[in-house]
Order: structure tokens, then C-alpha cells, then sequence
């Protein structure tokens, strides 16, 4: 049976318009009405005192001479100490068992201590048709994707393991360094942008917000592919540019809590086949459509963009296509859709600009372990990462793995049980 349609919970919002550095882009603009909200409670405490471990009523003092007490020896001898004869030998105490380490932006085991110290490096990749397969965004621990100018970009952010190689490298945009800032000091990777929005890049940089490492400061780590045309064919490798980066960035703190082994999800949380998420276009029309269908057997919400599989095509490490490994769709373990007001940037008020550092935040829909969990992002600075919370207050926890954060200003739709079951069958 048709399950009914869940929720539309996300209105339009936001504005295009271009400040790419490459005209393919397209341009043009226009501003939306703001997204709508969804009330949901805000953390609080439970206002209960602690109370102190061990606290005992103070006993009162014996009397000797008391009525009653002259039978007792008011010096009796001591009881034998541990060790002395016929005292048991203390047993010691069992510490606490201390939590595995964790990767900080997949929740799984860390396999390789020595990578924690490092920062997180983020590589901008382009959606559109031209540019797609990519090439290694299945390795990244989390993909965010916002509005460009008619359609998206992906920000691949690595931390646990690289990609040997990544592509196609595409431009920057105003709202790149606010989103940054949520992985402490990344490295950033770019294949430029107009001057503006190069100034906005340097001051976020001067703020600690990131490190830079565009295309032309490192021309021998970035190549171009001759399979594609410019200026989707510019690749790299995450090894060449985090070796390229100093030692004193700031390596990522997690930013979202994840389930332990076997722990249940909240009661709140709702069955759901998938989700639709539609991100608006510069004229306020439909720019792109993202798809993910929960699929159980690999644990995955798989994605489609545009009515297609969305998947990720291997390259050997020179760039080249390499055909004997298939095309492997993109199936994070978890996606986050957080309604975002879109602005004009200052750089070019033509260009669409996520508003991702706000204290009033917006409404969050959480989809993860085949499940919904709706609640409200905050985050009151750039040096605080998005705080998300369901409806109780409570950190949302996530399941363990890649995580796809969507920034979509538009309409989310949860799917109806058929539709989700057609797109998987039809892959």
C-alpha cells in the first residue's frame, strides 16, 4: 500500500545570481521569501540539584555509661587489618572501561591514531551534468552541498582516508568560508573565484577559518583531464595537498554525536522510505533535484540528482578513466537537511549566499537508520559548529559513516513508500 506523504517541511528561500570565475555558470538573480519554520523546544536542563555521591546522615555519639551500654568493652579489640591473619586481601577496583577512539567526523574506530592531529582538507566539487561522474567523493566523510548560481556545489570534506584522485575541482563562493569554519582550521582547495569573493577567502583565512591551497598556488598538484572539457576537468589528489599544508592547523573537533553499538534511536524518530530536496534556481524555479532512497541492504540513503544514479566513478591516479572498477553510487549513512536563508553576496549580489551561522537557525530534518528525526539547528558564531537538535533539546545522534549535509533554501519533501521502492529498482 501508497504510504501517505509525511511532510513538506522546508519552503522556498534564497536568491541567484553568478559570481563565478567561469561563465558556464550561468547569471542572473532574483530573491525569494524566507523558509518557513518549524516550531520545536529548545535544550534545557532539568533544573535538579546534583546530589553528593556518598552523603549519610552524621552518626551520634555512643554514651558508655548509657543504660543499657555497661555490658559493652568501651575499648574493643581492633579488627584486623587486610593481609594480617585471617583478613581477606583487598579487591582491587575495575576501572571504568575508556571509549575507543573515534574518527571525529564519521563516529567509526580510528584505525590510524596518527591522522588525528591533522586538519581537515576541503576540495570544492561541481554537480552539473558536464562534470558528473566525480571521482572520489565517496571517500570524503561528509558532502554538503549548496546553491551556486542555478544549480549546486559540493564541499568534500576528508579527514579519515584521501582520494587518489578527486574531481573535477570547481570555483569558490561567499558562503564557503562561514561553512568551513565548522572543521576547525581546514585546508581549502578551489579552483579560484571571481575577485570578491577571492578577498572573502583571504579574510576567512586571516580569521582562522581556513587555509587556502587553490589551483594556481599549487600547479603541479592540480592537473587537467583530457577527457572533459574546461572547466570541468581540473583534479587533484587529497595526499599531494595535505602534504603541501603546514603543521599548525587546527585539526576538526566532531560535529555531530553518533550512536554507540546496539543503542536504539529516539522515540521520535519515524520509519521513512527517502527524501526529496529541492534547491531553488536563480530565477526562483527548480534548479536541481537530489533524491535519496533508503536502502536497507547496504545501510544507505542512495542518491539520485536530476532523475539519475548518483555515483561516483573511479580514476586511476594520473586522472585517467579506469574501467575495470564500476561506477559506485553515492549512498551516504546519514543525510542532514538544514533549512538555510540564501542572501546575494556582498562579493556579487547576484550570487547566492548560505546564511549557515545564525542563532536562530532553522528547522533540521534528520534522515538516518531508515529513520526521520526532525528538530532545529543553531549556531550563534562562526567559531561554533551547527548544533542539531531534536524536538526534547537532545544532540541528534547519528548512525557511524559518511554524513551528506544539504543546504537547499527549498521545498523537502519525505517520499511516499512506492516512489522510494521505483527509483531503487530502477538503478
Amino acid at each position: 500500500m501508497v504510504a501517505p506523504l509525511l511532510v513538506a517541511a522546508l519552503a522556498a528561500a534564497g536568491c541567484g545570481g553568478s559570481n563565478a570565475s567561469d561563465p558556464a555558470d550561468g547569471a542572473g538573480g532574483t530573491s525569494a521569501a524566507p523558509p518557513a519554520s518549524e516550531s520545536t523546544s529548545t535544550p534545557t536542563g532539568d533544573g535538579a540539584p546534583d546530589t553528593p555521591d556518598g552523603a549519610t546522615a552524621e552518626p551520634s555519639e555512643r554514651d558508655p555509661d548509657a543504660a543499657g551500654s555497661g555490658s559493652a568493652d568501651p575499648d574493643p579489640p581492633a579488627s584486623p587489618m587486610p593481609g594480617e591473619d585471617g583478613a581477606p586481601d583487598p579487591v582491587p577496583a575495575t576501572p571504568d572501561p575508556q571509549p575507543a577512539p573515534t574518527e571525529p567526523l564519521t563516529g567509526e574506530p580510528l584505525d590510524n591514531p596518527s591522522i588525528m592531529n591533522r586538519p581537515a582538507l576541503a576540495i570544492k566539487v561541481g554537480t552539473s551534468s558536464v562534470g558528473r561522474p566525480q571521482t572520489g567523493i565517496n571517500q570524503a566523510d561528509m558532502l554538503i552541498e549548496a546553491r551556486v548560481e542555478g544549480i549546486t556545489r559540493l564541499m568534500a570534506v576528508f579527514h579519515s582516508q584521501g582520494a587518489e584522485p578527486l574531481g573535477p575541482v570547481r570555483s569558490a563562493r561567499s558562503s564557503d568560508p562561514d561553512i568551513l569554519a565548522n572543521f576547525g582550521q581546514p585546508i581549502y582547495g578551489h579552483s579560484g573565484a571571481n575577485p570578491g569573493v577571492l578577498r572573502e577567502i583571504s579574510q576567512g583565512q586571516a580569521d582562522g577559518k581556513l587555509y587556502e591551497l587553490r589551483w594556481d598556488n599549487l600547479p603541479t598538484d592540480y592537473w587537467r583531464v583530457r577527457d572533459r572539457v574546461p572547466p570541468w576537468n581540473l583534479y587533484t589528489t587529497t595526499a599531494a595537498i595535505w602534504d603541501a599544508a603546514p603543521g599548525r592547523l587546527e585539526a576538526p573537533a566532531p560535529l555531530f554525536e553518533y550512536r554507540r553499538p546496539g543503542e536504539s534511536l529516539p522515540p521520535s524518530a519515524q520509519p521513512v522510505p527517502g527524501v526529496e530536496v529541492r534547491y531553488l534556481s536563480s530565477s526562483g524555479g527548480l534548479g536541481l533535484l537530489a533524491q535519496f532512497a533508503w536502502d536497507g541492504e547496504s545501510g544507505g540513503w542512495a542518491r539520485w540528482q536530476d532523475g539519475t544514479p548518483h555515483v561516483d566513478m573511479a580514476r586511476h591516479t594520473d586522472g585517467t578513466p579506469n574501467p575495470d572498477i564500476a561506477p559506485v553510487q553515492v549512498a551516504p549513512a546519514n543525510v542532514v537537511v538544514l533549512q538555510t536563508r540564501y542572501t546575494g553576496s556582498a562579493a556579487d549580489p547576484r550570487s547566492p549566499e548560505a546564511i549557515t551561522v545564525d542563532p536562530n537557525g532553522g528547522v533540521a530534518l534528520v534522515f538516518t537508520a531508515g529513520h526521520l528525526i526532525r528538530g532545529q539547528w543553531t549556531r550563534p558564531s562562526a567559531g561554533q559548529p551547527w548544533q542539531v537538535a531534536d524536538g526534547d533539546g537532545n544532540p541528534v545522534r547519528l548512525t557511524p559513516g559518511q554524513t551528506f549535509i544539504a543546504l537547499p533554501g527549498g521545498d523537502v519533501l519525505v517520499m511516499v513508500e512506492d516512489f522510494a521502492e521505483n527509483l531503487l529498482k530502477k538503478r
